[in-house]
């Protein structure tokens, strides 16, 4: 077959840009973002061809002669290269120096590194593969698991050319005949046109047919190739049928360092990790070639235990919304061997018990059209199970109200959960569904008795002429953590006839909101440093915090007449495993620390002013320091559970601030009394 003649073409622009694509900086090059896209494409692609998903990936270099367009895209670099010295004279910015040493340093190469995946998928026609390569259109519709047409940027953050290409096999509407086609997408900096100097070039520049770039994009489809250049056809040669390849040029192996897993393991965690139920139930397979290493890998339902067991016990996620190892280990294990409970509109729930394991909470794991979407959506938290026993739950969707809703809630990466996204008539459909399956899920694991009553122990007869069971009573207190509203943590006292409340009494933190959280305790490897293991059950927005505060718990409860106090400890240093830091203001310590609200788990190391004899009986809380503001909406388009909420705080407002202030400090006056009376009858 003959080879048409085609080469990178960048159209006229009005709008210089440098080499910082927005588009492209939000990719970091790490593997979760890259494969996980592609994979999710190669998923839908598959399911509109009706078969399974059989995804091959392959690591492998070749010569530079041998990449389409490869004299165009270097004199296009030089050019762009020269109109950003121009334009900064001679100083670009730090980000923009470390594109261009990259693109200097893949260009020298001899051999040019090449990750290519290739999927049986119903590969790419023209309109898809306009829809490919313009940002925010996508050919998906609704059946897809993206719809919003810029994940393809994301195979950009693994190519330190910042070049892709991609190639297909399709079904042609009119005759069912297979036919092929190919394009590709560079992003530089936008540069002069040599022949018209008066006019500059965009940073974008395609692939095309010679001749054919102006014609690009206006529905035609006259400018892609129809014959893939040798690189891709060679690729396409596997596929049977239908299917795409797509090549990332100049791959930088995910920015790994020389102790991180091999680019082939990190593959592999992330197919398992992200696609464990598509997986599982053979809607998708993956291999994974490496011809530098001559490795081959699989990931399969028979390989999912041995890729994710060595990471079950990682509770940090790589980045902030991806999934972790050990909830992605639990949630294959619940795929592999949970419970069924039927529910229909093409929503399956599985659960198994977690009662007994250590450091295991219970939670839910929605996945998608067999992709993991969040492990924390709203209503199925573990504080909405706290009268269950322990359980780990998979919901998947992949037809119905319930997936329609979560699609249009998850966000440009397929990640949690926001209602922020929906209308109000969707909110309350979203809550309805959600509340539907909580329920079946408390009725089939089961209620837990010792969290509404219980006999006392040693009090089960009484001395005297006759003997009874004695009542049972009602639960103690629980610890902090789970409640929603303000709890009275703090202690003070104002002067006597009027005027300024003074200071809080010594020895006490001041007041604070308590969220939903979960957290364990013990004592570190040297004296006077605690580890505490937060699980943040609220979701949080940008510039809120907690606060950090440890006491020593008294074992008074709400049985006793007159309960002791808590001793309240001061911290020097506080500091979690992201690298987030809080010192006190002085030497002899704070009551209370303030660090980032973060969503989920992470470990917390408390430096303490002074050592304790007990640490066992140590315990900590988290308060709230910076609420998420509120954002105003018109009446017509404000939820109604959240206009209760603004309507309440706006009449909390209306009052004069010296007649709120007096509320404040006549209610700090009668915590006082009670306190000094309870330390007088002790």
């Amino acid at each position: 077959m003959e080879q048409e003649r085609a080469d990178l073409y960048f159209g006229r622009t009005h709008a210089p840009c440098g080499f910082t694509s927005g588009v492209v900086a939000q990719f970091d090059g790490s593997a979760e973002p890259v494969v996980r896209e592609l994979l999710q494409n190669s998923l839908d692609a598959a399911h509109q061809a009706g078969r399974a998903a059989q995804v091959r990936f392959r690591i492998t270099e070749v010569p530079r002669r041998m990449i389409p367009g490869w004299d165009a895209y270097e004199h296009a670099f030089e050019r762009a290269l020269e109109a950003r010295h121009q334009w900064h004279g001679g100083s670009p910015s730090h980000d923009e120096k470390m594109v261009i040493e990259r693109i200097e340093r893949a260009r020298n190469e001899v051999e040019i590194p090449l990750l290519l995946c290739v999927d049986n998928g119903i590969g790419l026609d023209g309109h898809r593969m306009d829809a490919l390569l313009t940002p925010g259109n996508t050919s998906k519709g609704e059946q897809g698991a993206g719809s919003f047409g810029l994940g393809h940027h994301a195979a950009f953050g693994a190519s330190n050319l910042r070049y892709v290409l991609y190639a297909a096999k399709y079904r042609d509407d009119l005759d069912d005949s297979l036919r092929t086609i190919a394009s590709g997408h560079t992003i530089l900096a936008s540069h002069r046109d040599p022949d018209e100097p008066g006019h500059e070039l965009a940073a974008d520049g395609y692939w095309f047919r010679l001749g054919q770039g102006e014609m690009a994009f206006d529905g035609s489809h006259t400018s892609y190739p129809r014959n893939p250049p040798g690189l891709l056809a060679q690729q396409l040669d596997d596929v049977v049928d239908t299917g795409t390849v797509v090549c990332i040029v100049g791959f930088n192996d995910f920015y790994r360092d020389d102790d991180d897993p091999t680019t082939a393991e990190s593959i592999c965690r992330v197919a398992a990790a992200n696609f464990s139920d598509a997986i599982h139930a053979g809607r998708l397979h993956v291999i994974v070639e490496d011809e530098q290493q001559g490795s081959v890998a699989e990931v399969t339902a028979d390989t999912l235990g041995p890729i994710l067991g060595p990471i079950a016990g990682q509770r940090r996620a790589p980045k902030q919304g991806q999934i972790n190892g050990s909830r992605a280990h639990a949630a294959w294990q619940t795929v592999d061997t949970g419970t069924r409970i039927g529910v229909t509109d093409g929503t399956l729930v599985r659960w198994r018990s977690v009662e007994g394991e250590e450091r295991t909470s219970t939670q839910v794991h929605v996945f998608r059209k067999g992709m993991w979407i969040t492990s924390n959506a709203p209503g199925l938290n573990a504080s909405d199970f706290s009268n269950v026993y322990g359980f780990d739950a998979v919901l998947s969707l992949d037809t119905g109200s319930l997936e329609n809703l979560v699609r249009s809630a998850e966000g440009p990466e397929h990640r949690g959960i926001d209602r922020r996204r929906l209308s109000n008539a969707e909110k309350a459909k979203l809550r309805e569904l959600v509340s539907g399956i909580a329920e079946k899920l408390r009725q089939a694991v089961g209620k837990r008795r010792d969290l509404t009553e219980f006999t006392p122990p040693g009090f089960a007869t009484v001395e005297g002429q006759q003997v009874r069971a004695a009542e049972t009573v009602k639960r103690p207190r629980l610890p902090a953590g789970g409640g929603s509203g303000e709890t009275d943590v703090s202690r003070g006292e104002r002067e006597t006839g009027g005027g300024k409340a003074s200071p809080r009494r010594a020895g006490q933190p001041q007041r604070g909101t308590t969220p939903r959280y979960r957290s364990s305790l013990r004592a570190g490897g040297q004296a006077g440093v605690v580890e505490a293991l937060i699980a943040y059950d609220e979701e949080v927005s940008a510039g809120s915090k907690i606060g950090v505060r440890l006491r020593v718990a008294s074992g008074s409860d709400g049985t006793c007449d007159n309960p002791l106090p808590d001793n309240w400890l001061r911290l020097r240093r506080a500091v979690d495993e992201s690298g987030n830091s809080s010192r006190a203001s002085s030497t002899e310590g704070d009551f209370e620390l303030a660090l980032p609200a973060v969503s989920g788990e992470r470990l917390l190391t408390v430096h303490l002013a002074e050592a304790v004899s007990q640490p066992g009986l140590l315990e900590v809380d988290i308060v709230k320091r910076i609420p998420p503001k509120v954002e105003t909406q018109p009446a017509s388009e404000t939820d109604p559970d959240e206009s209760d909420g603004m309507a309440r705080s706006a009449d909390g407002l209306v009052g004069d601030a010296s007649d709120l202030a007096d509320q404040v400090a006549s209610q700090t006056d009668a915590v006082v009394s009670h306190a000094d009376a309870t330390s007088s009858s002790r």
